[in-house]
């Protein structure tokens, strides 16, 4: 559950009706806290009216009632009143819920969201609850008092913000002159999230999107820069697929996974994908290889995904890798990994078990399949049983530790197949 707390906005790109599609296509539910009606459309702002403390903390009220939200962004509050509201049941109610903070004080198109004593009561009581900040160049200037217009700016207001007790600090550089960067600064030290600019002018809703994308990823329990990582990827996906107004775009939160071909043809024995399945970025034609995402990278398998996974066996033991990467990093998994373009499996069992484990394997053996769902997609995975194994096992590539186990004493393991495979060896 995600409480989205702000204001409507009728074209549907910003605001609250941006929120609620945001948080839906990330997998979480959105609950309401409706702070004011706008009048606007992507052209620019015309005018507000406030709902009224006490009405928007009934509304708090009933949300709490209903549920226990896992995080609460909110984006505009209008005035300190409402803001005094919402930081109550912050410190109240919702006290175990993560709060990501959109400052929005000023609207893309440059008009004025709010009253008298906002910034106050944001300085005083938001901030310092904020697992995470998101203002924008003048939101942090705003905040901070500081010039905020180049990467040095950035960064400078990120670590005030730090100092005036957020948790985390995302200044968005998205109108920097040429192409748009956002600085993250942590209590570990920043990091700069470069970017590339998809529509030469505004788009509207940008801020409200990625304010609600980050609810959900910290919702759904990533760590901070990984979900900054996440919801970065999903806003540049919404803008390449946004929907063109009468003042400009507007994000397009749902889209579509591309043209169908006007002919089909019934002997293909797939079609290639058009666009990126992570990023929604378009595809190069994939020819006799599979294609390579220009901005994100994701190779863009069949789906299912082909890969191997091996049983060694060392007496009644068998070998485990610790993942060193994601999914599941730190977990332990069987050896294994996916296809490369041309490979066998038995030759990418061979390679496989000689980057994880540094062993050799005389002959692989195809002992059975296993399908499972993963981050990665859906995997089909041929089983190989090593056979007259030689050399000293030592971890490598993505794992980062190996170790022999008696099946019926191994733990849960990274993937669903994985430990099926190793219960089945157990009853052996």
């Amino acid at each position: 559950m995600v409480l989205l707390a702000g204001g409507t906005d009728p074209s549907g790109g910003a605001g609250l009706a941006a929120d609620l599609k945001t948080v839906a296509a990330l997998g979480c539910h959105g609950c309401l806290a409706v702070t004011a009606v706008t009048v606007q459309n992507s052209s620019g702002v015309r005018g507000w009216t406030g709902m009224g403390p006490e009405l928007f903390g009934a509304q708090l009220e009933a949300v709490c009632d209903d549920c226990s939200p896992a995080a609460v962004k909110s984006g505009m509050l209008g005035s300190g009143a409402m803001a005094s509201e919402l930081a109550d049941r912050l410190e109240g109610r919702l006290g175990d819920a993560r709060y990501i903070l959109d400052p929005v004080l000023v609207a893309g198109s440059g008009d004025s969201l709010h009253g008298s004593g906002l910034t106050e009561v944001v300085e005083r009581r938001l901030l310092p609850r904020a697992d995470l900040v998101t203002p924008n160049l003048d939101e942090a200037e705003a905040l901070t008092g500081l010039d905020v217009r180049s990467r040095e700016g950035m960064e400078r207001a990120g670590r005030a913000l730090l100092e005036m007790g957020a948790g985390a600090a995302l200044v968005k550089g998205g109108h920097l002159e040429g192409e748009p960067a956002d600085y993250l600064a942590g209590r570990g030290g920043g990091r700069w999230y470069p970017g590339r600019r998809v529509y030469p002018g505004k788009v509207h809703g940008t801020g409200c999107t990625l304010g609600s994308a980050l609810a959900a990823g910290l919702a759904l329990g990533y760590e901070t820069e990984t979900a900054v990582s996440i919801s970065l990827t999903y806003l540049r996906q919404t803008i390449r697929g946004g929907v063109m107004l009468g003042g400009g775009p507007v994000p397009g939160h749902l889209p579509p996974a591309g043209p169908m071909p006007g002919e089909r043809d019934g002997e293909a024995f797939y079609l290639e994908p058009r666009f990126c399945s992570r990023c929604g970025a378009h595809l190069p034609g994939a020819g006799e290889e599979q294609p390579v995402c220009p901005d994100c990278g994701m190779v863009s398998w069949r789906n299912p995904l082909p890969a191997v996974t091996l049983i060694v066996r060392r007496g009644r033991r068998v070998l485990l890798v610790r993942r060193a990467v994601a999914p599941a990093r730190g977990m332990l998994s069987l050896p294994g990994g996916f296809l490369e373009l041309g490979e066998t499996v038995y030759q990418c069992g061979h390679r496989e078990l000689m980057e994880e484990t540094s062993l050799r394997a005389r002959n692989l053996r195809l002992v059975g399949t296993e399908v499972d769902d993963t981050a990665y997609g859906g995997v089909v995975l041929s089983v190989l049983e090593a056979e007259g194994v030689s050399g000293e096992a030592r971890a490598g590539d993505d794992a980062s530790e190996v170790l022999w186990v008696e099946p019926s004493r191994a733990p849960e393991l990274a993937f669903a197949a994985h430990s099926r495979i190793v219960a089945g060896l157990a009853d052996d």
